[in-house]
């Protein structure tokens, strides 16, 4: 099931910031004025590097923070302010998360089968135990684990497998929007392959959409849609996986795109990366404003910088 463009849009996030106070005089300006939409059945990349604010945007969009400023519309509903139980128990269904490390997002002292079957407990979605232990193996057969892992323990499975009941612990509400938070980031290159063609078969099966963040951006080119770039807590540049890759506009993109490497030696060989240092660049990421290159791309600079760059 390929993303619906038509419909309305399943999450918008508008002008959103996310400010941490450390003390009296400082705060850290985590995530500044971020605005994009996600659409049904779509993936949507996040990339940049450690500490530009990906997993802070899906934490506050998931409400494990409280969003400083901005608004955040899921499935019609406002969830950007404080929450009413019927809006809470909506979100809790609806959108789930997978953490990026899975030893330390799963209890050490539950099974398997009660980690998976907490959200079908919490949320009465089960009459009988025998209802809860069938959705449980269906899920696990689903993520590609044998149904007697269910009475296992996280310690006895490797981190691929983990990672595995993670995103079965995500999927048993069938949930509209899951925020993948560089679930793959921990795993070993050929178990990633794996558990992205996993994500990506569910999603044709049930139509789920993912708001994915990474930071290898050959995974990001591979499963997403549309890709937002993310540097210092601003937007810089979005757009189809196709409009970035082939025309990237912002030096900051430009310089993210350098650093991948070609799997040709000869090519390999010649291959330069271009250095972006944001403090001599002489760009002011709050100056700039949303400009359009053409399609569904845009950028985030001024006038002159736009102008600059399209030459």
């Amino acid at each position: 099931m390929a993303a619906n463009y038509n419909a309305a849009p399943l999450l918008e996030v508008e002008g959103l910031r996310q400010y941490f106070p450390v003390s009296k005089t400082y705060t850290v300006k985590a995530v500044e004025n971020v605005s994009f939409k996600v659409y049904p059945g779509e993936t949507y990349g996040l990339v940049g590097e450690s500490g530009s604010g990906k997993s802070t945007i899906g934490r506050s969009i998931i409400r494990l923070y409280d969003p400083t400023e901005g608004k955040i519309n899921f499935c019609g509903m406002d969830i950007s302010g404080k929450l009413n139980g019927k809006t809470k128990e909506n979100l809790r269904t609806q959108m789930q998360m997978i953490f990026q490390d899975p030893m330390a997002s799963l209890n050490p002292r539950k099974k398997i089968k009660d980690i998976i079957g907490e959200a079908l407990d919490i949320h009465h979605i089960c009459k009988t135990k025998s209802e809860r232990d069938r959705k449980v193996e269906a899920i696990l057969e689903k993520v590609g684990l044998a149904k007697e892992h269910a009475d296992r323990y996280p310690h006895q499975f490797s981190g691929g497998q983990r990672q595995r009941v993670g995103i079965a612990r995500a999927l048993i509400l069938n949930p509209k929007l899951v925020i993948a938070d560089e679930c793959i980031s921990a795993l070993d290159v050929s178990i990633q392959a794996q558990v992205v063609n996993l994500m990506k078969d569910i999603q044709e099966e049930l139509g789920t959409a993912y708001l994915f963040i990474a930071h290898d951006l050959s995974m990001v080119k591979y499963i997403s849609d549309r890709i937002g770039v993310l540097h210092l807590g601003h937007l810089l540049e979005t757009g189809t996986t196709d409009e970035i890759f082939s025309n990237p506009v912002h030096p900051y993109t430009k310089s993210l795109l350098s650093a991948i490497p070609i799997p040709n030696p000869e090519l390999e060989k010649n291959r330069e990366a271009i250095n972006y240092d944001y403090k001599t660049s002489g760009i002011d990421y709050n100056k700039g404003t949303e400009h359009l290159v053409s399609g569904t791309h845009f950028v985030k600079c001024t006038d002159k910088e736009f102008e600059d760059w399209t030459k």
